[in-house]
């Protein structure tokens, strides 16, 4: 059979790593599931307008598209499952009590792929609190992470905070322009503030001073209370900078960095953002607060394939054995379950030499044979 490609970004998963990764979801749906999280599944394709419904530039989603042949509309393909979260909290459960909890684990799709990585598939769980009062959940989900990161053996993490509405307010204080919006966007995404001097000397002052004031919380917070911001940029970082010396005062023992100028490139978050960082400075988790109509909610996500990279868990060594191919089922259930060995049937009838021989090919520890199991020398 000739070489078969895939897709660039595309691969398939074989046995010890979807085995792995089989076994990492399973930690973190159990660990949702008894902290209260119920687990919803939404369609992996649906019409694009309720798909992108919190997003605010719909035209620049990384979203495969595709035309349905039965309504002749356009469907998207997920690229982020909470946006289908949202639409199931107003719609299906909204009138489900408040909070409402959620949890998901399923595929996503993008159409580009980034240097860091090259995939464009990806299983993306994630949890989301509907209907929150304030951010009073944040700290819920903060140590879910470090639980659910505790059991695949990460223990030490770095969190990021960020400011998604602080763009916005800066343009609307400072009175930008489109194309000035634009190129302040890029100054930020890239640390690179070189442009924003062609704008204006006030617009870069309040720039080069955030720039300046990322890093840890505790080390930033007092020098960015005494600047002096134009009113509701000051606001914001004010109300920020206060939450997160919160959450820095409750875990303590975790190292909290704030970069304001952090781009959200979900484009849908308000009030604040974060990632969830490894000593290997491999993003595993990112999150933050949005609205669904009225609601406040705050939820994380992350993707199965970073976690893989970073845990310190293993696949178990469950030892084989090898049987006739007639076996009685419950002489093969009571192998199971007495011995705890996994059962690999023969495919013909096999004499005493065949099956040790077969045992030995199929890496089998053990045979059956006269109602005995032996081992395979």
């Amino acid at each position: 059979m000739k070489s078969q490609l895939l897709p660039e970004g595309f691969r398939d998963c074989l046995p010890d790593i979807a085995e792995l990764e089989h076994n990492i979801n399973s930690i973190y749906l159990n660990q949702m599931k008894t902290n209260g999280f119920k687990l919803v599944k939404p369609p992996l394709i649906e019409f694009e307008n309720s798909l992108f419904s919190l997003r605010k530039d719909k035209e620049n989603i990384d979203s495969f598209r595709v035309m349905d042949p039965l309504t002749q509309k356009i469907m998207g393909i997920r690229s982020d499952i909470t946006m289908q979260i949202a639409r199931i909290s107003c719609g299906s459960l909204s009138n489900a009590m408040r909070p409402l909890r959620l949890c998901y684990s399923g595929e996503v799709l993008k159409v580009k792929h980034n240097n860091i990585n090259l995939s464009r598939q990806f299983t993306q769980i994630g949890a989301e609190i509907i209907g929150v009062e304030k951010n009073f959940c944040l700290s819920e989900l903060i140590n879910l992470i470090i639980e659910i990161l505790a059991k695949l053996g990460i223990k030490k993490i770095i969190i990021n905070f960020s400011m998604p509405n602080l763009i916005n307010l800066i343009s609307k204080d400072l009175k930008l322009t489109k194309s000035d919006l634009d190129i302040l966007i890029n100054c930020y995404r890239n640390k690179n503030l070189y442009d924003i001097k062609k704008i204006s000397e006030k617009l870069y002052k309040i720039s080069d001073f955030l720039l300046e004031n990322i890093g840890k919380i505790e080390e930033k917070f007092e020098n960015i209370k005494k600047y002096n911001f134009p009113k509701n940029i000051g606001l914001e970082i004010a109300n920020f900078i206060k939450q997160i010396k919160k959450i820095k005062d409750e875990f303590s023992n975790y190292e909290i960095i704030i970069d304001p100028l952090e781009i959200d490139e979900s484009n849908y978050h308000s009030g604040f953002c974060f990632k969830v960082y490894t000593e290997n400075s491999r993003e595993i988790f990112s999150g933050g607060g949005y609205k669904v109509y009225d609601e406040k909610c705050v939820g994380f996500s992350g993707f199965l394939e970073n976690l893989i990279l970073e845990s310190r868990l293993k696949n178990k060594v469950i030892r084989k054995i090898l049987v006739p191919y007639n076996l009685d089922i419950k002489k093969k259930e009571k192998i199971q379950k007495n011995k705890n060995l996994i059962v690999v049937k023969a495919t013909k009838f096999l004499n005493k030499n065949q099956l040790i021989k077969e045992a030995k090919r199929q890496q089998c520890e053990f045979y059956f044979f006269d109602d005995l199991v032996n081992g395979v020398s």
